[in-house]
């Protein structure tokens, strides 16, 4: 190693490698990467040879042949490659420069002498939220059509910018203009676009969403817009919310693609997006793996900044799941959890996860005016969030208006018809509550709760007062816990008392 690089320095470089987007390998040239690197730091750099790779790294035998299998050095050769495309991309100015010479396993370390004769700040790679630039559109001259190539790119910007976790920038240029080139713009990992055409019967609106590394087409939508659409900025505003919605949402076109990206990275090198992206993943997976990967990752983002309110907002949320699979008790999670909830709001009192942390935590406090005023405000403060209202609307049916519940609730698979099916328990609360336990059985009878214990709990007790009696045994026997009992988990839940004397009727006849 040169003596101007020390080991944290080349630490710090193999984390920035491995995060990177830029750096084109593999799970298994990554794993490659870090056990050379590994030895090499730990001074045991003489025992990386072919054979003790072979069988340390990529899983052979002690009978291995490398004249029969050459799975090292081609493994080599594409770590190489990758390593020399990042330093020609996003590496080009980093400090250290990490290298595998032709003939050896070795890594070397070396200052990067260029980016220290360029006279550039370098920091360190922050974690940041995807961007996307929105270019003007294009498209006929006729002045209803300029109406909407000029107002439409501002009113879609507006829209997306109400989602916290994505940066827009209007006016991005295109290839060239003003003798800018699109290298000189704003750095953007999604550029969209649109024509806007003017025809016979009405307007035709073509939108396009294009990924910026390989500039390939993401995702793109089509609206006809007939001439008797006599308020055209109400047209205009409704368009943009349903595909800020598409864009931007839980499950939507950017955070579904973008979670490719983020998937491969470690925990060190995390961000709250990451952590957000994981969140979403949970609530449509309900597993207890999926909840522990993503209360790692949230923990991990507080440390990294302890301002972030989203960060603190969703480790609080994580608690919350954590007591509905089961996991925890109530009480062992209120003081860390309440705290968690504060920290978020105080840090972004407009970020809609921290508002409704702060409502759960009120409503667990047993303050139902405050847990009012907050669900308004998390549910007003993004309304295009369907996965956020969806959210709040399940509280909202469990803990006192199964009926407005089940209105929000329909909000929400307005704008996302594709949110997770635990949405059924919510929409057949209102069932429930007018006596209609046949509907509401119906309803639940092909959903999987997976690891939610509440969730089954409901559907056990839904079957039951529909009759389904082989049903209701079969979602109890799901019921996940196993450091307490079932009347102890029924004890703690945040429920109407309602909810909960049916719960505890039901599963008391089973």
């Amino acid at each position: 190693m040169s003596i101007d690089v020390t080991e944290a320095d080349a630490l710090e470089q193999l984390e920035r490698i491995l995060m990177s987007p830029d750096f084109e390998g593999s799970a298994r040239t990554k794993a490659f990467l870090e056990h050379l690197v590994a030895r090499e730091l730990e001074g045991r750099g003489d025992e990386l040879r072919g054979t003790a790779l072979a069988m340390d790294v990529f899983g052979r035998g002690v009978d291995f042949d490398p004249n029969v299998d050459p799975i090292v050095r081609i493994e080599a050769v594409k770590l190489r490659k990758a390593l020399d495309h990042y330093y020609l991309t996003s590496g080009s100015i980093d400090p250290v420069i990490i290298k595998i010479p032709k003939g050896q396993y070795r890594p070397a370390f070396e200052p990067n002498t260029v980016s220290r004769n360029s006279g550039e700040q370098l920091t360190q790679p922050e974690s940041v939220w995807p961007v996307l630039g929105i270019r003007a559109f294009s498209g006929s001259d006729t002045p209803r059509a300029a109406v909407f190539r000029d107002g439409f790119p501002e009113e879609l910007g507006l829209e997306l910018a109400r989602f916290g976790h994505i940066r827009v920038i209007t006016g991005y240029p295109d290839e060239k203009e003003d003798g800018m080139m699109i290298s000189q713009a704003p750095e953007c990992d999604y550029v969209l676009d649109g024509i806007v055409r003017d025809g016979e019967k009405g307007l035709r609106l073509i939108v396009q969403l294009k990924r910026t590394r390989d500039r390939s087409l993401v995702w793109s939508d089509r609206r006809d817009i007939p001439l008797d659409s006599t308020d055209v900025f109400e047209v205009q505003e409704n368009i943009s919310r349903q595909c800020a919605a598409k864009l931007a949402d839980a499950y939507g076109v950017i955070s579904t693609d973008a979670s490719e990206t983020y998937s491969g990275r470690r925990p060190s090198g995390t961000s709250t997006y990451e952590a957000l992206l994981s969140f979403h993943a949970h609530l449509r997976t309900s597993r207890s793996g999926s909840l522990k990967k993503m209360m790692k990752l949230a923990k991990a983002a507080t440390q990294e900044n302890g301002t972030d309110g989203l960060a603190h907002a969703l480790v609080a949320l994580g608690y919350v799941e954590e007591v509905a699979q089961g996991r925890k008790r109530l009480a062992s999670i209120l003081q860390d959890g309440q705290l968690h909830a504060e920290k978020a709001v105080a840090q972004d009192p407009l970020c809609p996860e921290a508002l409704l942390a702060a409502a759960v935590y009120a409503q667990f406090a047993g303050d139902r005016p405050k847990f009012e005023r907050l669900i308004v405000a998390a549910t007003g403060a993004n309304p295009n969030s369907a996965l956020l209202i969806a959210l709040a609307a399940a509280w909202v049916a469990l803990v006192f208006d199964a009926k407005r519940g089940e209105q929000m609730m329909r909000q929400a698979l307005r704008i996302n018809p594709m949110l997770p099916n635990w949405t059924n328990i919510t929409l057949c609360l209102k069932d429930v509550e007018n006596g209609d336990y046949r509907s509401a059985s119906e309803r639940v009878r092909l959903m999987d709760a997976r690891d939610t214990a509440s969730d089954w709990l409901l559907i056990a007790a839904i079957h039951g007062r529909a009759g389904e009696t082989e049903l209701a045994q079969y979602a109890l026997s799901k019921f996940p816990c196993e450091n307490f009992t079932l009347e102890e988990y029924l004890d703690d839940l945040p429920y109407a008392s309602g909810v909960v004397e049916m719960l505890r009727e039901e599963t008391g006849k089973l």
